[in-house]
């Protein structure tokens, strides 16, 4: 038997067949999104919605069948099988990024969660062969029943339970040495931003969200348009909506093109089906010493399974993008 195993056409089948599973899994995702279009629907630019059985239910599967493949005689210890798991599936994220031209963002939101239940997968997997050793086919049988039916479950819920619509406030202060009529000008006028100006943040410096260049007002009180640009190609208008001169300014987002979804991730749009980004400002307070609080706040709808998941991320991105911007202000008036 040890000398079958070493044969090299042993060897090469081995490597043959697990290639041959790995093709296997990476088929069964393709069939499996394919189906879940067909049920869920895509959105107007073909992108699929975000719903349980892709957050859960996929990396679950991929999860159990690459345990199974990795180990099928259950020969590896636990922690070697998970970690081949957590190496397979940080290739497939990867991969997957390539071939549906996932950025920065999607592959982040998707890998905290990916990760834990591709993890819940192969454990039901090794759960399955020791009880395979211990009590035979009818044992297996019912755990292989078992890692279908959850996703399943997840998807009977993404087409009959309803995703509901949570409001949410992002906002962010600073104090300033500075009074508010030193201030607002900056807030009407804010230009040829460089590229050394600003904080790192995560948002724009790890998930290489492109930095403001601009954001100039044009016009006079409310009705006018505050045009906004990040980077070299990203351009919004903020529409005023509250004009109190030192005292507050809000407007109304509009994006008139879809430079934001092209350039950052082109399945997450301002005004798309799972976030709509709708009003924002600066408030402005004096406080007794002479310095005034500065604080920038946006307001958003998330539409999501996971409503309260997505706000931490909003928190994260939305939360760094005005701290940057408040301490690009307060270098101005340095």
């Amino acid at each position: 038997m040890s000398a079958d195993r070493e044969k090299p056409g042993h060897v090469w089948w081995k490597v043959l067949s697990r290639l041959l599973g790995i093709f296997a899994i990476l088929l069964l995702a393709a069939i499996g999104l394919f189906l879940l279009s067909r049920v869920l629907g895509v959105d107007e630019d073909g992108v699929l919605p975000i719903s349980l059985f892709v957050l859960l239910g996929m990396p679950y599967i991929i999860g159990a069948l690459a345990a199974f493949l990795i180990d099928p005689n259950a020969k590896r210890t636990q922690e070697k099988s998970y970690l081949a798991v957590l190496i397979f599936m940080a290739s497939v994220l990867v991969l997957g990024g390539l071939l549906f031209q996932e950025g920065v963002i999607c592959l982040l939101m998707a890998g905290v969660i990916w990760t834990p239940m591709a993890l819940l997968g192969a454990m039901t997997t090794k759960r399955m062969q020791r009880k395979h050793r211990r009590l035979g086919d009818v044992s297996a049988t019912f755990d292989m029943g078992l890692i279908a039916t959850i996703p399943a479950i997840l998807l009977v819920m993404d087409t009959s339970v309803p995703q509901s619509i949570t409001p949410y406030t992002v906002e962010r202060s600073v104090v300033l040495e500075a009074s508010a009529d030193e201030i607002w000008p900056l807030l009407l006028s804010l230009q040829d931003i460089q590229e050394n100006e600003g904080r790192f943040t995560f948002a724009q410096s790890i998930a290489q969200i492109p930095r403001p260049r601009s954001a100039v007002v044009a016009g006079d009180g409310v009705g006018s348009v505050r045009h906004a640009q990040w980077g070299e190609n990203i351009t919004f208008e903020e529409h005023i909506t509250d004009w109190q001169e030192n005292k507050a300014l809000s407007w109304e987002f509009v994006f008139p093109n879809d430079s934001i979804s092209r350039y950052t991730d082109q399945h997450i749009s301002p005004e798309g089906r799972h976030l709509r980004i709708q009003e924002g400002g600066y408030r402005l307070e004096p406080l007794s010493d002479g310095r005034t609080r500065l604080t920038l706040y946006t307001d958003y709808e998330a539409q999501t399974p996971v409503n309260t998941y997505a706000a931490i991320w909003g928190e994260i991105f939305l939360g760094g993008i005005q701290a940057n911007i408040l301490e690009i202000i307060e270098g101005r008036l340095a």
